[in-house]
């Protein structure tokens, strides 16, 4: 029986490659581009959410740029 979850050793991987993103880039693209945004820091569905909804209804403006730098925070502190 195999499983489609990925090893610790490819999360760990996912995550070192979030962490080496300019968060300057991240924060940028998302005032600027926001789906843009998240496909830099590897979030294709939160990328094509957010140009279906119109960037959250413009809410996106002001939330984007606080994810995506939060996502690289979290990748950069790693595993808890």
């Amino acid at each position: 029986m195999s499983h489609n979850n990925p090893s610790a050793g490819e999360e760990r991987s996912e995550s070192d490659s979030v962490a080496d993103k300019s968060v300057p880039v991240a924060v940028l693209l998302g005032l600027t581009l926001s789906p843009l945004a998240y496909y830099y820091v590897g979030k294709t569905k939160l990328a094509i959410l957010n140009l279906i909804t119109l960037n959250w209804l413009g809410i996106g403006i002001v939330a984007t740029p606080i994810h995506t730098y939060k996502i690289i925070d979290n990748a950069e502190s790693g595993p808890n």
